[in-house]
């Protein structure tokens, strides 16, 4: 059986759907449904409730301590970690995942492919991850075994990409990652605040994890500069080409009248 770790913060709406959603479809396949709840102050905690989940606070959040936490509180060896916008999709989801670890003892982690050029990758490299650092797990919706987890914990203090540096580490230490042949829905809908906090976190943990020295003030500031100077003769390109054909087609109109 599988044990199912959510991390959650005031997400009650999309925590709604995916649990009556695990619990309808795959309630065969799913012995628990753990969730890591960040202090929502929202309806989370009483939809979990609902659905019977096991609830577990963490304080001083960050995504490798929740997966830590969700997979400590876990009673089963493989673990499917989920993010509340992730759906999986097909009856044998979890079925075949099960049958692939029980097949393979060496395997650390799934990823599942969720794009065209997910599943070109994949096929090109008989579906085993080859860089977990650029194509490792995606913790929005990926299986782990437990037994190389006591053995590799997620870092803590990354703000970001846990999943990635966590694949690279276990991979380097004689374990697989698989490019599983499943796949899953994600929905995600981020205003700009959250757009921009997500790119915050993702340049953050890339230069921490490949231990970069991140640009000078003078670089950052000259970069700004440029962008916004290209940025400037960009548009300003689009909307002259714009008149100019409105010109054209406005002569045109006049010649047909």
């Amino acid at each position: 059986m599988i044990s199912i770790v959510i991390r959650n913060k005031n997400e009650a709406q999309a925590l709604e759907s995916i649990l009556s959603i695990l619990r309808k479809v795959y309630i065969e396949d799913i012995d628990e449904i753990i969730v890591v709840d960040n202090n929502s102050t929202d309806r989370s905690v009483q939809v979990a409730e609902k659905y019977n989940c096991k609830i577990v606070t963490i304080e001083n959040f960050t995504y490798g301590k929740a997966i830590n936490l969700g997979i400590e509180n876990a009673r089963n060896n493989l673990i499917l970690l989920l993010s509340s916008h992730a759906v999986p999709v097909g009856n044998s989801f979890f079925k075949n995942s099960v049958i692939e670890f029980n097949e393979n003892p060496n395997l650390a982690g799934m990823r599942y492919i969720n794009s065209y050029s997910n599943y070109i990758r994949a096929n090109n490299n008989n579906f085993f991850v080859n860089d977990g650092l650029t194509f490792g797990l995606m913790a929005g919706c990926a299986m782990v075994n437990k037994e190389v987890w006591s053995k590799f914990k997620f870092d803590e203090k990354l703000v970001f990409s846990e999943d990635k540096e966590w694949s690279d580490r276990v991979m380097k230490s004689g374990f697989l990652i698989k490019d599983f042949n499943e796949t899953f829905f994600y929905h995600i809908k981020r205003d700009e605040k959250g757009s921009l906090n997500r790119w915050k976190n993702e340049t953050t943990a890339y230069y921490q994890i490949h231990k970069l020295k991140y640009p000078s003030y003078v670089k950052i500031i000259g970069s700004f500069i440029k962008n916004i100077f290209n940025i400037l003769i960009k548009e300003s390109f689009k909307k002259i080409s714009r008149e100019i054909k409105l010109l054209i087609l406005k002569i045109k109109v006049k010649r047909s009248l």
